[in-house]
């Protein structure tokens, strides 16, 4: 099967890391969340990036880049990839992490098919809604709730060379122009579907890093195991830790839960970390309490608290940096995004922090803190 993959969207969403590399292309546990989900795709894929984004150097596998000069949206860039394509291709985002079975499915049935999950509350202020009657869908309707609608269209197409001539038919300037021609072939009876068990890994906002870290920790599991590592006296790791090569733990520490330490990190003395990725290179410093937490590559902190937060890469932490992760009324914790209130719909969320980012001691950080690069 050939796959084509999009990641060529502004991200906007995802400030602060979209202004340097699209969503996709961000490294969590050292490794980049596209060149995982290739991994996982048999057969050839070919990469829709914006002109002028550096894909990231750890993709392997049989890939090929095409480019959008900007970005238009899923129209323009299944036509940037058009005289790659074979007579039928599978179109998914380039952060799709957990999709090995829902692919099998997908690839045995006729296409023109998407990938639907039961509705829930709020869905069609980020999702196609849809209808169906026995095996086919009926209605799709883009971000609006209708009587019927009672599944979400999740971005993941089976599609062939005769759709797409039928694509060319529509304004290509309109936003939603796929899913109209997507709903004319449902009101015609000819639209397939598979169905998906469960909520699948979304990546709109950074705090989706949060909220998908299980999803993550899974994709970083090592077929060969954990890799070299020194630990020092009195310290602990549960057997779900995976620990990349060159780690250096010390003295007094406990690590816990479905924990990831990439390559070449060192963790000091009297150190806590559960249910967090650590990437390559970073150095935690003594007395640091780290949980359900990410922290990319390269950064180094002193010691503090990070919790259920999302830390970028190659920054510097003074002493005791504390997060706020939790509201004093428990309450849902709210962020700004692009001049819109969003309900995060977190409970526990401590900060956002970009890249190159420093601090002095004792700063910290109230709930759904977000800090540009």
């Amino acid at each position: 099967m050939q796959y084509v993959l999009l990641a060529g969207g502004n991200s906007s969403r995802f400030w602060p890391y979209s202004e340097s590399r699209h969503k996709s292309f961000i490294k969590v546990g050292g490794k980049s969340i596209v060149s995982v989900v290739i991994s996982k795709l048999k057969g050839e894929v070919i990469l829709v990036a914006k002109e002028g984004q550096n894909v990231p150097d750890d993709i392997g596998g049989n890939f090929r880049v095409v480019y959008q000069k900007e970005s238009k949206g899923m129209y323009d860039a299944i036509l940037s990839a058009e005289k790659y394509l074979d007579d039928e291709f599978i179109v998914l985002s380039a952060y799709q992490l957990d999709i090995d079975s829902i692919l099998n499915e997908l690839s045995m049935v006729r296409p023109p098919a998407i990938v639907l999950r039961e509705y829930e509350t709020g869905d069609e202020k980020t999702h196609g809604i849809a209808a169906i009657k026995y095996d086919k869908v009926i209605k799709i309707m883009e971000k609006q709730k209708f009587d019927g609608g009672n599944f979400s269209v999740i971005s993941i197409y089976k599609l062939n060379k005769g759709f797409l001539e039928k694509l060319k038919g529509y304004d290509k300037d309109d936003e939603y122009v796929l899913e109209k021609a997507l709903n004319d072939e449902a009101s015609r009876g000819r639209l397939n579907f598979v169905i998906s068990n469960g909520k699948m890994f979304s990546l709109k906002y950074p705090h989706d890093l949060i909220r998908g870290i299980d999803k993550i920790y899974n994709s970083l599991a090592r077929g060969d195991g954990n890799g070299e590592f020194k630990v020092g006296k009195n310290s602990f790791l549960d057997d779900n830790v995976i620990i990349g090569n060159n780690v250096s733990i010390g003295n007094n520490v406990s690590i816990k839960g479905r924990t990831y330490i990439g390559d070449n990190t060192v963790i000091g003395d009297n150190i806590l970390i559960r249910d967090s990725i650590i990437g390559s290179d970073v150095v935690i410093g003594f007395g640091t309490e780290i949980a359900i937490s990410i922290i990319m590559d390269k950064t180094h902190i002193h010691s503090g608290f990070f919790g259920d937060s999302v830390i970028g890469e190659n920054c510097r932490f003074g002493a005791n940096f504390i997060t706020a992760n939790r509201r004093i009324d428990r309450g849902n914790i709210h962020i700004e995004v692009e001049n819109k209130d969003v309900d995060t719909g977190l409970t526990s969320f401590g900060v956002i922090i970009g890249d190159n980012v420093k601090t002095g001691i004792n700063c910290s950080s109230m709930p759904g803190t977000i800090i540009g690069n």
